[in-house]
């Protein structure tokens, strides 16, 4: 028994002894000069910028899909059968432009959240009459630590970041591998879906 009490009180000094050392660089994180997680929201920022450009492109080449549905709907017959075929492609195109444009919002606020971050400062600085000088642009972070800059920036950016990409890679390569429109037999069966529909809702 008293083996057992020794080694218990053993491994609550080892874990007492790790949970010491680990507040102990959480303290010095919060007293170090920002260095690592600068260079963090500047990688962060230069992959928010290349995805809002290729979700904006994805975008509008979803809303020209639409147009193109659109115009489409000119040269097919009255029918029912051919109304609901165009209008589904028109409805996934306009599902694709909506998820594109919010995988490049996404990407958007990362990029602005830095700006953000520095005007919320220089607001509160003027607020409370502090008589410092009002933070420059590149210079939002001056006076905050790793740890500041770390649970109040990067984590924060690296959320929009992840849902941004999620967005963009998932729509990217459902496309890419849609089989639908690649062989006739996928046009055939959604045309025939179409033909169900309309014979189970009766004449138009």
């Amino acid at each position: 028994m008293r083996a057992i009490v020794t080694a218990m009180r053993d491994r609550f000094r080892k874990r007492w002894g790790q949970f010491r050392a680990w507040k102990a660089r959480l303290d010095e994180q919060q007293h170090q000069p920002a260095c690592y997680s600068l260079i963090s929201v500047q990688r962060a920022t230069v992959v928010a910028k290349w995805l809002a450009g290729m979700s904006g492109a994805g975008t509008v080449l979803a809303f020209a899909f639409h147009i193109q549905g659109y115009l489409s709907i000119l040269s097919i017959k009255n029918d029912c059968v051919s109304r609901r075929f165009v209008a589904d492609a028109n409805t996934g195109a306009v599902w694709f432009a909506r998820l594109f444009l919010v995988s490049g919002m996404l990407a958007l606020l990362a990029i602005a959240w830095p700006v953000a971050v520095g005007i919320r400062r220089n607001l509160l600085r003027w607020m409370k009459a502090h008589k410092l000088p009002p933070l420059q642009p590149g210079h939002e972070f001056d006076g905050w630590s790793e740890f500041q800059v770390t649970g109040r920036v990067t984590i924060l950016q690296g959320v929009m970041l992840f849902f941004s990409s999620l967005f963009f890679f998932a729509l990217t390569l459902s496309l890419v591998f849609v089989t639908i429109a690649t062989k006739p037999e996928g046009v055939l069966e959604e045309l025939h879906k179409f033909e169900l529909q309309c014979l189970a809702a009766g004449p138009a």
